[in-house]
């Protein structure tokens, strides 16, 4: 067989995160008995050392069983991977296995539990009982048509060394074409899912959740939307279909009434009849139900496979738009256009209240501010492919208008599809886009400037450490951690998303985050706004992960790719400083610790920092590296507070006593206030924090070992609240830092939270006062 990682190792790799803790004795591969099952150390371990899955499909009806067959093997033909991550992938049919595969092999078991034997054999074990028109659990019978049961990770009841995975259900016909449809998605959603367990009915998740430690159900997460998905509304192009009682009748109705005005107007702009399939209008209370059940925690989307919008209306989004049944109406009439800007484009052309003050408006700031698409960059299909969906949606929906407005409406519909524009066209429309964006610039009421004060800032950096849906930004349990920090004495917090960069030395584009589950910007969207009804600052933060290093070491070696480099860099900070204005953060943080970009590059930093104070008009610091890079930036005047992530050790002793790390803090602050009486503006500690080990005043930064001690960080953090007591250069303190669920790594963990432990009350009595 060929070796296929990149659609097996996804299994192993999210689903292995999940603990095997103390259960029933069992047999390893040689015979011998087991006392307890194995820690997910040694789970992966057994994994890594196997390398191979062993596919296990059965049907009743031969004729799936041939198509089960045929599917396998050209999964099975398609090319090598890198030989590092490889994974074989065999498959039997479930007649064809001996009780030796089924003890020595990791298992994926697709198939009905009268038409897989192995399935039906090994499922017996689990919490589930899957009979002939049901699928029962937690001491309940769900009866759909089109149920599909989908159990990513399970120990092997016949040798818990090894994990099984099995996708199941009631209609033989269904579960092919689940299991086809997860093989045609490729890489890594052939086993991808958010949750322990997911129960599908025709396509949507109703029922989801995990595994406690004994691997029952987990009840603390556990998810039932079986019930209360009601039609609500007609109206003539669409059936509004409210989940969990989402929003009233009387919201419904206004609804439809303006949606059904735009749709005419999109009908009519076509030309085209009503004589279109009628659409159902899904309605969400919140990102995190819509990502539970769909699997996208998008404002909206849409899906044309079966003509549906699924959109988020609650207070987070009040009078803000995105409007994505036009694009489905749209892509029901006109094909794809070659250029992606006429795709993004002219959806939110008929979208009057985008992003709330609409298209015009924003289009119009971007341009004030030197931060408009240039036409080569919106004919680019390659820019547009790598450029913020915030700003590509918003610019193209200004193209969509200007040519109108040039060509008409008819001839603008004859080159929808096919045009391509030629460079003469591109040199003659372009001065004529300028024009068309200078005009309303000019008309446009942009948001004024606030002269706030930046108060004493009292908080910490929120980790998205969860990436399950419910326990990230964007979840219940997150709101929880948030509310939390407040009533710890927090007023502040940073929000800190992520991209990456593979190569330090290599300029690249940057990542933007939009799984469900990730840092996305609905679930930062969501983690400010809950902040803010707590009358908590804001601090969006964002960050780069670097591959096999941090962003110090990001260096490039020649002038044209620290040109690439900053390039690429500014279309990721400027997603993430049109975010924040669209949706009134209060402070924008450029970057953190880019030592040798910022000490080597400081005139490339002063130009994003221009351009950025134009496009977004809260606070905007930078969060410095402790040493050399914090001491040496030149570009501190140009910023409203000076960032500090302050990991300078408190001692190098193994036993020093508070006297000592008093003094050495005291040499600490002595080159902070150096750099502040040279710029005079307030310094913000971006980031300080302590791991909750033995001895983490020796080096902060860290990861240390394993150890716990709690009662060592309590310690560091007294140092250092009482050492910025009172000081005038510091205006504020942010801890690194707090997770996303207030259950993360339990209680006894090495991590940097001061979340339940000793440290926690340090923090209340300090930041109470």
């Amino acid at each position: 067989m060929k070796h296929l990682f990149w659609v097996i190792a996804p299994c192993l790799l999210i689903f292995g995160a999940f603990a095997l803790q103390q259960g029933p004795a069992s047999q390893n591969e040689n015979g011998e008995k087991n006392d307890s099952l194995p820690s997910r150390r040694q789970l992966r371990r057994n994994f890594f050392q196997k390398r191979e899955v062993l596919v296990v499909y059965g049907a009743k009806e031969k004729l799936l069983t041939d198509k089960y067959r045929i599917l396998l093997d050209s999964l099975s033909q398609a090319p090598e991977e890198d030989s590092r991550r490889n994974i074989t992938i065999k498959f039997k049919e479930a007649s064809l296995v001996s009780d030796s595969d089924i003890q020595t092999n990791i298992l994926f078991l697709v198939g009905t539990a009268e038409g897989n034997q192995v399935l039906k054999r090994l499922v017996r074990k689990t919490p589930f009982e899957i009979g002939p028109n049901s699928i029962r659990f937690n001491g309940k019978d769900y009866i759909f048509d089109d149920a599909i049961l989908s159990v990513g990770f399970y120990p092997n009841a016949e040798n818990d060394t090894l994990p099984i995975t099995f996708l199941t259900g009631n209609n033989e016909t269904k579960i092919h074409a689940s299991f086809e449809n997860k093989v045609n998605q490729g890489n890594r959603y052939f086993f991808r899912q958010n949750m322990d367990y997911e129960l599908y009915d025709n396509k949507t998740r109703t029922v989801l959740g995990d595994f406690d430690e004994q691997w029952q159900l987990d009840t603390s997460i556990f998810f039932d939307f079986s019930s209360g998905n009601d039609l609500a509304h007609s109206s003539k192009h669409y059936d509004f279909v409210t989940h969990q009682n989402a929003i009233d009748s009387d919201t419904i109705s206004e609804l439809a009434d303006e949606i059904e005005k735009t749709t005419s107007s999109i009908l009519d702009f076509l030309g085209k009849s009503d004589e279109n399939p009628k659409y159902t209008y899904h309605i969400y209370k919140s990102a995190e139900e819509k990502g539970l059940m769909t699997g996208n925690t998008a404002q909206a989307h849409f899906e044309s496979s079966d003509n549906s919008v699924h959109t988020v209306i609650n207070e987070i989004y009040q009078d803000n738009f995105i409007e994505k049944e036009n694009a489905l109406l749209i892509n029901q009439f006109l094909d794809a256009p070659k250029l992606s800007a006429f795709e993004h484009g002219l959806p939110v052309y008929f979208t009057n209240r985008w992003q709330r003050k609409g298209y015009h408006h924003w289009s119009a700031q971007l341009f004030a501010s030197g931060n408009a698409l240039t036409l080569s960059e919106l004919f680019d299909n390659e820019i547009i492919s790598i450029e913020s969906p915030l700003i590509v949606d918003c610019m193209s929906a200004s193209l969509v208008d200007f040519l109108l407005k040039t060509w008409g409406r008819q001839t603008f519909l004859k080159r929808y599809t096919n045009w391509l524009p030629s460079q003469q066209e591109i040199q003659h429309l372009e001065p004529l886009w300028q024009d068309y964006l200078s005009e309303k610039a000019s008309i446009a009421a942009l948001r004024d400037k606030k002269k706030t004060e930046l108060p004493y800032l009292k908080g910490f950096n929120f980790a998205h450490e969860g990436y399950s849906i419910y326990n990230g930004y964007g979840s219940k349990k997150g709101t929880e951690a948030i509310e939390k920090q407040h009533e710890m004495g927090s007023n502040a917090i940073a929000i800190v998303p992520y991209s990456y960069i593979r190569d330090k030395n290599k300029p690249a584009p940057f990542h933007f985050s939009s799984s469900a589950g990730s840092e996305n910007d609905e679930s930062v969207v969501h983690s400010a706004y809950q902040a803010k009804q707590l009358g908590m600052y804001s601090l969006l933060k964002p960050q780069i992960f670097v591959g096999g290093s941090w962003p110090g070491d990001i260096e490039m070696s020649t002038a044209n790719d620290w040109k690439k480099f900053f390039d690429y860099y500014y279309r990721w900070i400027r997603h993430y400083a049109f975010l924040a204005e669209i949706h009134k953060m209060d402070a924008l943080c450029l970057g953190v610790e880019f030592t040798k970009a910022t000490l080597g590059q400081g005139e490339a930093w002063r130009k994003m920092i221009q351009k950025t104070r134009g496009l977004f008009h809260g606070k905007i610091t930078y969060a410095a590296n402790w040493g050399q890079e914090f001491e040496n930036i030149d570009f501190w005047n140009e910023l409203d507070f000076i960032g500090l992530n302050c990991y300078y050790p408190l001692s190098k002793k193994d036993d020093p006593t508070d006297a000592e790390m008093r003094a050495k803090f005291d040499t600490i602050k002595t080159k902070i206030k150096t750099v502040y009486d040279r710029f005079n503006k307030p310094i913000v500690f971006t980031e300080i924090g302590f791991r909750s080990i033995n001895m983490p005043w020796k080096n902060p930064h860290a990861e240390g070992d394993d150890s716990f001690n709690e009662t060592h960080q309590q310690r560091c953090y007294e140092i250092v609240f009482e050492g910025i007591k009172n000081e005038p250069w510091c205006q504020g303190i942010l801890w690194w830092k707090f997770p996303s669920y207030l259950e993360y790594r339990g209680r006894e963990n090495s991590a940097f939270t001061p979340n339940n432990k000793k440290a926690e009350m340090t923090v209340r009595k300090w930041f109470t006062k």
